[in-house]
């Protein structure tokens, strides 16, 4: 008897083949997204612990809020004059907005090495700093990538959706991330 069957497992080899490639591909794509994720947790941490190192420092110089917020908003590049003891000698007794403007420096120095930008803001959930209202919190907002830290309408570069309120101006939203935003934010009361 002669047998017809001949190139068959060739075929079987094929097949078996393209259906290892394509799992391959599937794992390799779940690899990737792995990477992803783990790179996304990694940024989050480390903006989070520089977040909360700063977030103490102006709780414990609760006076000096405006000059964190214009040092912190409006980063200089070059060192502030009066050190405060944070970084070479000091020599000088600091004022409260002299060491918020030398921690300032320091912690967007560190955030812009890390690749982070950084701004302080008053929270839109809260209201934001007015006359009226005496319970207000400031939010420090990191973000990376694309995302700028700010507060807005730009759902593609803001952080932060905008205060929305009602005609009685109370507040029914803000504060909110965009769907796409690479950032977080820390309320400071």
């Amino acid at each position: 008897m002669k047998n017809k069957q001949q190139g068959f497992g060739l075929i079987e080899v094929m097949v078996s083949l393209l259906i290892l490639a394509i799992a391959v591909l599937g794992f390799a794509a779940m690899q990737g997204q792995a990477i992803k994720a783990t790179d996304e947790s990694l940024e989050r941490t480390q903006s989070l612990i520089m977040m909360r190192n700063m977030g103490e420092k102006i709780r414990l110089n609760p006076t000096a809020i405006t000059s964190y917020q214009t040092a912190i908003n409006s980063p200089s590049t070059t060192v502030p004059t009066v050190s405060c003891g944070l970084y070479g000698s000091a020599t000088t007794t600091c004022t409260p907005a002299q060491l918020a403007t030398a921690e300032s420096y320091i912690f967007t120095q560190d955030m812009s090495n890390h690749g982070f930008t950084v701004n302080l803001h008053p929270c839109p959930s809260t209201g934001g700093q007015n006359a009226n209202n005496i319970m207000y919190s400031w939010c420090l907002i990191s973000a990376w990538g694309e995302t700028r830290p700010t507060i807005g309408t730009d759902a593609d570069k803001n952080c932060l959706t905008s205060q929305v309120t009602n005609d009685d101006d109370s507040i029914t939203k803000g504060g909110i991330y965009h769907p796409k935003a690479t950032c977080m934010f820390m309320e400071i009361t």
